[in-house]
């Protein structure tokens, strides 16, 4: 089968950011007395918006100011704007779906603006700014809710059967589950463990997608 649509998580998938970010975040709930490293960030929070870890960390006792979020994203595009990797294969991913007739669109529940810093200085953020990359700050709810997912589905006239969500988080694959598409978890920088209780169907790197999406 040829899928209508397939719909990318950008951080951890199409980029390798999850260690930087992480790290970014524990240093700042560290600074309100959590005892946290960037690993446990991403244990516990992976998928989440910064908006939402704020609110968790509220609900953890924690003191976090008002402008925290702010505070975590200034110095995390700072750290985004030296530079993260792709995922080894993602362009040519990118490439062969389209040339297959497969729409391609990232749901990520990052803020754009920190993907104009991780996709921009490889050329994909304007590949993808004709309206195929939604937020979770400004379309809508984020992963687990449906409702990106369903928004780049009515842009592509696509499917939820022949559509297909790749992220390594559980909000993503929740997302999935929400809008009835079909989910590959990405597990090449990390995040089986949590994964694999959902049931999820595990790829290891873009060549595995690239021969499972790619007729």
């Amino acid at each position: 089968m040829t899928p209508d649509l397939v719909i990318f998580d950008c951080d951890g998938v199409i980029v390798d950011s999850e260690g930087p970010t992480c790290a970014v975040i524990a240093k700042h709930l560290r600074k309100y007395g959590m005892e946290i490293q960037a690993d446990d960030v991403h244990e516990l929070f992976v998928g989440q918006t910064i908006h939402e870890i704020h609110r968790t960390g509220r609900l953890k006792n924690l003191d976090l100011p008002d402008n925290w979020s702010a505070q975590v994203y200034e110095e995390m595009f700072e750290v985004l704007a030296e530079g993260v990797p792709l995922s080894a294969g993602v362009v040519e991913l990118f490439d062969a779906l389209e040339a297959q007739g497969t729409r391609i669109a990232i749901a990520s529940n990052g803020a754009i603006e920190k993907m104009q810093h991780t996709l921009g200085p490889h050329g994909l953020f304007d590949r993808f700014a004709d309206g195929r990359m939604y937020s979770g700050h400004t379309s809508g709810a984020p992963k687990p809710q449906p409702g990106m997912l369903k928004m780049a589905m009515e842009q592509a006239k696509a499917a939820p059967e022949r559509t297909f969500m790749i992220d390594d988080s559980v909000a993503g694959e929740g997302a999935a589950r929400n809008a009835g598409t079909r989910f590959y978890g990405y597990n090449e920088h990390g995040g089986r463990e949590l994964l694999e209780p959902t049931g999820a169907e595990i790829v290891m790197s873009m060549q595995e997608l690239h021969e499972r999406l790619v007729g």
